[in-house]
């Protein structure tokens, strides 16, 4: 049974259709890369998936988790949702986190709105979580604001405060690409460890074809809108079919990822 099906899912700005009739199936405890340039749609079809559409884009078509139809819910059932049964990592760990709030009391808000913690039960759980996704001095850190950590950091931060409830479904936007390589390196294998220590579906969206065939056993392509090519990322590498899937294993391999590395 699928925990995540996409199904003709259209997406419209101001009259110009940006993603067109997407189709995609995520598995429980499955990973799936959606992969294309930017532009490609892809973002939109995670926001589209979170209820998170920007003002003015209208999403048609059908988005079921768990059986149950996301789209044309409103925004008090997604925000159950957010959290209960699914989270996001952005691209940008900054604009994720509030400025005006300390890390702990950012880390502890999910626990006490999505599992019922009292304030001191969440303030705990908090510094067990800072702990879990590898920050230094736990206990210090979490009464730091997000401009006082580094972009490593709050990624870090990103990512405990998107498990903390143990969602099914994990939506990561590009997380590493604001990160320099060897930071990258490090917060791809956190995400791979948490989400095998939870058993957390992840679709994990990136331009960079190198990246997700170490993260993710299953590629989606990306062109313009419209799904191109789909498979198993080690199918998909060795033998892809489109044009454009062929230039982005083409311009990998020209980085010098020659012998690449694909998950399974």
């Amino acid at each position: 049974m699928s925990l995540l099906k996409i199904s003709d899912l259209s997406v419209r700005i101001g009259g110009t259709t940006v993603v067109e009739e997407v189709g995609l199936e995520l598995a429980p405890g499955e990973r799936l890369a959606l992969i294309g340039e930017s532009g490609s749609g892809k973002s939109l079809t995670a926001l589209a998936v979170m209820g998170l559409l920007p003002d003015g884009a209208e999403a048609t078509g059908s988005v079921r988790l768990g059986g149950e139809q996301l789209l044309g819910l409103g925004d008090r059932e997604l925000s159950r949702l957010r959290g209960e049964r699914m989270a996001m990592v952005f691209q940008e760990p900054m604009s994720a986190l509030n400025p005006l709030m300390r890390i702990g009391r950012q880390l502890a808000e999910p626990l006490r709105l999505h599992r019922g913690l009292n304030r001191r039960q969440a303030a705990a759980a908090a510094v067990e979580l800072a702990a879990q996704v590898g920050l230094p001095d736990p206990e210090l850190l979490v009464r730091s604001w997000p401009h006082q950590l580094s972009g490593g950091q709050r990624q870090r931060v990103g990512l405990a405060m998107a498990l903390a409830t143990r969602p099914a479904l994990l939506i990561a936007d590009e997380p590493t690409t604001a990160l320099d390589v060897t930071v990258q390196a490090d917060m791809l294998r956190l995400l791979d460890e948490l989400v095998q220590q939870h058993g957390t579906a992840l679709l994990f969206i990136s331009h960079d074809l190198a990246v997700v065939a170490r993260l993710c056993p299953r590629v989606a392509v990306l062109k313009d809108g419209r799904l191109v090519e789909e498979g198993a990322t080690k199918t998909v590498v060795k033998t892809p079919r489109h044009p454009y899937t062929q230039r982005l294993v083409a311009a990998a391999r020209a980085t010098g990822w020659d012998t690449p590395e694909v998950a399974r």
